[in-house]
């Protein structure tokens, strides 16, 4: 039995802007990912992009971030009102308010605009990563990623896999997880 290989992520995209999708998007740029976070109005984007830039500041007051780190961080990150930005992510995470329905609309619209390759992760803690799994083409590639909150400080991942999540899929949250300084269960 092979070990299964992990694809190799290099951009990730954040649907939902709210307090957790705004601390994985940071997370994801802190740890050098390109990292396109989306939200449905401007102002909800600029609320979740101020979040993630009052985070980062307390970073480089507190001495843990210089203002150059900051700068980079902030630029690895792009907020975006349209879908069509996801084209190119190589894992896509949902991170909206828990309402199944507008998951697997936003599943089944990701599986539509995300590469083949791509993998599209839930951040839920409770709704059926299976039911946005069927919304999709790709169910081996769909699984749970839950952050707890706040992301950028709490050390814990918690990966999610249903009957058709495959070993890769697995094996790459796994290695991404990891590379974002994350402990996986």
């Amino acid at each position: 039995n092979k070990e299964a290989v992990a694809m190799q992520i290099k951009k990730v995209g954040v649907v939902g802007a709210g307090i957790m999708g705004a601390g994985i998007a940071q997370v994801c740029a802190q740890s050098g990912y390109h990292t396109v976070i989306s939200e449905i109005n401007q102002q909800l984007l600029d609320k979740g992009l101020g979040t993630i830039k009052t985070f980062l500041t307390k970073g480089v007051e507190k001495g843990k971030l210089t203002q150059q780190d900051m700068e980079a961080i902030l630029g690895r990150i792009k907020g975006t009102l349209n879908t069509q930005d996801f084209k190119d992510c190589d894992l896509v995470i949902e991170a909206v308010v828990e309402n199944i329905e507008l998951k697997k609309k936003i599943f089944a619209d990701l599986d539509k605009i995300c590469p083949s390759h791509a993998i599209i992760a839930s951040n839920t803690s409770g709704s059926s990563i299976t039911d946005m799994a069927m919304a999709t083409k790709r169910p081996d590639k769909v699984a749970g990623l839950h952050f707890f909150n706040p992301a950028p400080i709490m050390k814990l991942i918690e990966l999610v896999r249903t009957i058709v999540t495959s070993d890769e899929t697995l094996a790459t949250l796994k290695a991404f997880g990891g590379s974002l300084g994350k402990t996986v269960i």
